[in-house]
């Protein structure tokens, strides 16, 4: 787990998600007071030597590129290098969660209304990318072809047109969520995204996880997400 899936919400989120060798948990043991790894020999101080040259700022026009291209995504410059230096992709490709974004509402006709956040509105307007919306059908209940049709045709009206594919993520099964991340990786490999060009708009922990397990370059809080404004 690298820096591209580090989320600012919480000065102590890292651990939280933690594993220590020791422990057959995801969370520290009793005592454990979140300090930093009381490491120092030699390969440790090889290991943060070279974090740091890593960190380095590159050549002018190069940290501008790269700067332009984070705050076209909605991105900071730290979230984008980091992706980079992790996986050595470029982000380009958003995925955005439906059930974040706005409510939805199933008319007796079969026709759908959806209230889209504004502050949310606001950043799909800004964004310059690929943007994909996720619906997972654990938060919004299960669509047949016809409801994804008019889903579709909802999304349409709502979003301007701004998004370019559906990714529906099935109803959880006994096979978990990791049969749901390999799903999502068919469905970006089917519209040509390479998964680690793609970043996750999430708000938990479990998001951030399946973001992981599914191989994505990046998760962003989407309550950061274009946090200028």
């Amino acid at each position: 787990m690298g820096d591209r899936y580090f989320d600012h919400r919480h000065p102590n989120i890292e651990l939280l998600l933690r594993r220590p060798p020791s422990l057959p948990s995801p969370l520290p043991g009793i005592g454990h007071n979140g300090g930093p790894p009381l490491d120092m020999s030699w390969k440790a101080w090889l290991w943060r030597r070279a974090i740091a040259k890593t960190w380095e700022t590159p050549p002018r026009e190069i940290a501008l590129r790269r700067l332009r291209r984070a705050e076209a995504l909605g991105l900071t410059y730290r979230d984008y290098a980091a992706a980079l230096l992790d996986t050595g992709s470029h982000l380009s490709t958003a995925l955005l969660p439906l059930h974040h974004v706005a409510a939805m509402q199933r008319r007796r006709d079969g026709g759908m209304d959806l209230a889209v956040a504004p502050r949310l509105a606001d950043c799909i307007a800004r964004f310059n990318g690929r943007l994909l919306i996720v619906i997972d059908e654990a938060y919004t209940g299960r669509f047949d072809r016809a409801g994804k049709r008019r889903l579709r045709a909802a999304l349409q009206s709502a979003f301007e047109g701004r998004f370019e594919a559906l990714i529906v993520l099935p109803y959880r099964t006994m096979e978990g969520d990791a049969a749901i991340a390999a799903h999502l990786g068919r469905q970006l490999a089917k519209i040509r995204v390479p998964r680690k060009e793609a970043f996750y708009l999430g708000a938990t922990a479990a998001e951030l996880s399946f973001a992981e397990a599914a191989g994505l370059g990046f998760f962003k809080p989407i309550h950061a997400w274009f946090a200028d404004r």
